[in-house]
């Protein structure tokens, strides 16, 4: 892997607000080793994090840097714009309106990882198949994210794809986790290391935000994130990715994440390329089934309370029977054998069909149509009529000789 010089990562004042582009990370060494260290704090208050392994390492060989990305189905990433393209300011400051992109470098000049330590070799990276970027112009501000489709698919015992939350909008004061490869203090140490932080909460979304700094496919959190983990994933209570870390203010605040729900359109659209090459299935939440795991959480285990089911709903219905369920609606119907139905609560459940009428014995005691009774066996009246007068006449013909 040939390596280049990087570019600077030293923030430069626009105005008031200076925002400053996250992706710059480690300066390449000479030779075949990647050296991780990185220019300025990130993920402050963050723990490593060893169990995301959907979030991963980006090596960029043009920019000479790292970022991070998001695993959103088995070959495709989702990162940040400006970790695969330069962009119109050597110094990396933002100034929207002005900042531009340049077009990314081919795909071979990105290196993604699943490791919780970024390998200082090309051993451990998987190499990128296809760079895609947002179809509109190149300003910076509003489309800071892009999609890396790597060359393999990823096995399921590596990692397990993340979902983007692109059915439901976020919220002012909502709470997300932010999770990164950058450094952790003013030095550059621990630069290359996923590190997670909880707990912290968005300021606004959209036009809520202040338009000259945040777009209406941005929104701005609180703190948490640096320079190393631009393209990184914020990520909702629900584990979906809600955010594309893009650019923040001086010391690692204020900052500001591409909306993926912006961008569902495109996201889909490129999920849905991705699967053609890797020849796999598309996830349902390209389809249109929510993303909220409530309404994809397993059902028809017997159970006797919410604790006992995965979704935390226990049925107790009319039947008197007992097992668990999810929510449901048009977009996510029941399966077979189910019902989706109000509960108590007002909310749409798989309830299941009512049990089959159960086969009873037939009762005969007063069925006459085929059997014949003991009163049966002696003629009727009628009979008897026919018979005497078969006797009367047999009588005649005899006096009648």
């Amino acid at each position: 892997m040939s390596l280049l010089v990087p570019r600077s990562c030293l923030p430069f004042v626009v105005g008031a607000f200076s925002l400053v582009a996250l992706g710059c990370g480690p300066e390449p060494s000479d030779g075949s080793e990647l050296s991780l260290d990185a220019a300025e704090q990130a993920i402050s208050g963050g723990y490593i994090d060893e169990n995301d392994k959907n979030i991963v390492g980006i090596y960029a060989n043009n920019l000479g840097g790292i970022c991070t990305g998001s695993l959103l189905t088995p070959n495709m990433v989702l990162t940040a714009r400006h970790c695969v393209s330069e962009i119109n300011n050597s110094q990396g400051s933002v100034e929207c309106g002005v900042t531009q992109f340049y077009p990314p470098a081919d795909a071979n000049q990105y290196y993604v990882t699943f490791e919780t330590q970024m390998p200082q070799s090309q051993i451990g990276y998987v190499a990128v198949k296809e760079v895609v970027t947002l179809p509109v112009d190149s300003k910076f501000c509003g489309n800071d994210q892009a999609i890396l489709i790597l060359e393999e698919n990823v096995d399921p015992s590596v990692a397990l794809p993340l979902v983007p939350r692109v059915d439901e909008p976020i919220v002012k004061g909502e709470k997300y986790s932010a999770v990164g490869y950058g450094a952790t203090n003013g030095s550059g140490s621990g630069a290359g290391t996923r590190r997670r932080r909880d707990e912290l909460q968005i300021q606004c979304v959209a036009d809520q935000c202040p338009s000259a700094y945040v777009k209406e496919t941005e929104w701005m959190g609180n703190e948490g994130v640096c320079q190393g983990d631009s393209g990184g994933p914020a990520i909702d209570q629900h584990g979906r990715v809600i955010g594309v870390t893009s650019r923040g203010g001086f010391n690692c605040s204020d900052p500001v994440y591409g909306y993926v729900l912006g961008w569902e359109q495109w996201i889909k659209e490129t999920a849905k390329h991705a699967t053609e090459l890797g020849g796999y299935d598309a996830p349902s939440w390209v389809n249109g089934w929510p993303t909220n795991p409530d309404y994809s959480m397993p059902l028809g285990d017997d159970c006797t309370d919410a604790a006992g089911c995965l979704s935390g709903r226990c049925m107790h219905d009319e039947h008197d029977r007992q097992y668990c369920t999810r929510l449901c609606n048009d977009l996510a119907p029941c399966p077979e054998g189910y019902a989706c139905t109000p509960d108590a609560n007002g909310e749409s459940v798989c309830v299941q069909d009512p049990p089959p009428p159960e086969d009873k014995p037939k009762d005969t005691s007063n069925d006459s149509s085929c059997s014949m009774s003991a009163s049966h066996s002696k003629p009727s009246p009628w009979i008897g009529a026919v018979l005497a007068f078969g006797i009367a006449a047999l009588g005649f013909r005899r006096r009648s000789r």
